[in-house]
């Protein structure tokens, strides 16, 4: 890791997005699902899909929200000259599993045995919360959020992913995954210790939950990548890539003291559309390949390849064969056991 590393992600090239709203393809005749899509990053990629003719899923918590950002978007194409796409809302609730299992039915249902899914934005997510609850199901509150509810949901729309794989072209159909810089900043070594897979409520910082999970994110995204085959539960043909969108000003600080807030994050914070374009370029960039993925490459925001994280966490991404800890697997195996009773 070098100093340039920070830099870039909280200063990227300015007019560095490969992918824009001005010159995204159209999208007519594809289908994304967007977790958290009602505010701050996942709003701008529901708006700038739908615009592109796209047919957009916002997976997100709260009817109010999601009715009032869809009415915004559609409010703000009425008068353009503009082939929209369509704009739908399914609530979820990514700590509740059993919620996420009654969202993924919901889509499921909508889409119809002919039905795709092309992209899965795996977005939405809590900050660093003191105190936060437990889960429904009694799990720690940030691991489940940011992470194992997403690899539930994920699990759930594997089979209508890899059934729209045959039917596109090569690399096309995938499934983002949202990490953080602070996946370098403030996680541990190793990005998830052993200790909390033994007992997750043996951490009480907030700001090291939220790391890990994020941290989580980008192992899913390449242990996924790694365990597809024709016939398995993992499917096939999913490129699943991890990264992070940068750092906005979104309600994801919420949470966050306003000293911390305001004089130290603040200055830093870019408007979340940017966040989108990131998403754009993980979703329908060239660039990302399934070698890539398998390879557990990180994207960065407005769209570009890490240049280059820290050892400890690339030794969690290869396996002890490999001369790493294989704690990325370690975690996604982990996962699998906390869903088993929700995936069938």
């Amino acid at each position: 890791m070098s100093i340039y590393s920070y830099w870039t992600q909280f200063f990227p090239p300015r007019n560095g997005a490969t992918f824009t709203e001005d010159n995204l393809p159209n999208l007519t005749g594809k289908v994304f699902i967007v977790t958290g899509g009602s505010s701050g990053i996942g709003y701008e990629l529901c708006r700038v899909l739908y615009a592109a003719g796209g047919k957009v899923y916002m997976l997100t918590r709260t009817r109010s929200n999601a009715e009032e950002a869809i009415t915004r978007i559609k409010d703000h194409y009425a008068r353009k000259d503009v082939k929209t796409g369509t704009l739908q809302f399914i609530p979820m609730d990514l700590s509740d599993f059993r919620n996420v299992k009654e969202a993924a039915q919901r889509f499921l249902d909508s889409e119809g045995p002919d039905g795709r899914l092309d992209t899965l934005f795996n977005n939405a997510g809590t900050g660093g919360w003191k105190d936060a609850p437990k889960t429904p199901q009694g799990d720690e509150y940030h691991i489940t959020a940011n992470s194992v509810g997403h690899y539930l949901l994920t699990r759930l729309l594997t089979p209508i992913l890899t059934k729209t794989v045959a039917k596109s072209p090569k690399d096309s159909v995938r499934v983002v995954w949202a990490a953080s810089i602070l996946v370098e900043m403030t996680s541990p070594i190793g990005g998830i210790t052993k200790e909390f897979l033994q007992d997750p409520f043996s951490e009480k910082h907030a700001g090291v939950l939220y790391a890990q999970s994020k941290v989580g994110n980008w192992f899913l995204a390449t242990e996924f990548s790694r365990h597809q085959s024709e016939s398995g539960p993992f499917g096939s043909g999913i490129v699943h890539i991890g990264g992070n969108p940068g750092s906005y000003n979104t309600n994801i600080w919420r949470h966050v003291k306003d000293l911390i807030k305001y004089y130290l994050v603040y200055p830093t914070l870019r408007d979340p559309v940017y966040g989108a374009y990131t998403y754009m370029w993980m979703s329908f960039s060239e660039d990302v390949t399934m070698e890539e993925a398998k390879a557990g490459n990180y994207a960065t925001c407005d769209g570009r390849w890490h240049p280059g994280q820290r050892a400890d966490l690339l030794l969690a991404i290869k396996g002890e064969h490999e001369g790493g800890t294989g704690r990325s697997k370690e975690f996604f195996d982990w996962c699998e056991e906390r869903v088993k009773d929700f995936v069938n």
